[in-house]
């Protein structure tokens, strides 16, 4: 007789397992995010500008910022540590952990480091030129999953699994919200970091497209599903 199958909340559980690398990093958003409230809260907004937000002028601030959110909207913290279980577990288990977190630190940096250049380049200076976000991040992971199963199902006319269209699906309505603030920074009423944004779709969507066709078809092998 065949074994039945186990019920969703354990396949999850055990899909979870082969992810440690994306978890590490949902870990690591909760932990900075932590030491955030408790900075802001016990040394004041000055020491917290120092040591997470990423300015024109060289700070440890630029090794957390990828990190970082907003200490006073913990519901960011839970949108992207969402997202980047859904997202970039994927792009754990299609380009392995070293990868993954290759991408997730370069990601991190060329997004602040673009958001804060479109400061200068717009005249503003000191802490008012600063940013913070695991956005960018995220969007490269969810950029990359999308271009990656696209190619699959142009090259083999199937999907990775059952559910992949529905990342597909979200995944490229998440990166059109990004693109659409374009918008936003043509009007000047972008409140968010768009610059930054835009440069995670960027990276995600380069790096899928670059991918090689043998890896992209590789990634449709049990292994390496979502």
């Amino acid at each position: 007789m065949d074994e039945a199958p186990a019920p969703t909340p354990l396949r999850g559980l055990a899909w979870l397992r082969t992810v440690p690398a994306t978890l590490f990093l949902c870990g690591l958003f909760v932990l900075v995010f932590a030491a955030e409230w408790y900075v802001w809260r016990r040394f004041g907004y000055a020491t917290f500008v120092t040591l997470f937000i990423a300015t024109p002028d060289p700070s440890v601030g630029w090794l957390l910022a990828s990190l970082a959110h907003l200490p006073t909207d913990p519901r960011h913290l839970v949108s992207s540590v969402v997202q980047l279980l859904l997202f970039g577990g994927v792009v754990e288990r299609r380009l392995g952990r070293r990868r993954f977190l290759a991408l997730a630190a370069v990601a991190g940096l060329a997004t602040t480091g673009a958001q804060v250049a479109w400061y200068v380049s717009l005249g503003v200076s000191g802490g008012a030129a600063g940013t913070l976000g695991a956005s960018g991040v995220v969007l490269a992971m969810t950029a990359l999953v999308v271009v990656d199963s696209v190619r699959y199902r142009v090259a083999t006319g199937d999907w990775h699994g059952e559910v992949t269209w529905l990342w597909v699906f979200f995944g490229s309505v998440i990166a059109g919200q990004a693109v659409f603030g374009l918008v936003a920074l043509a009007a000047g009423t972008a409140e968010v970091g768009v610059v930054g944004h835009l440069t995670g779709v960027a990276i995600g969507l380069g790096v899928g497209l670059a991918r090689p066709t043998g890896a992209v078809l590789r990634s449709g092998d049990a292994r390496y599903r979502s």
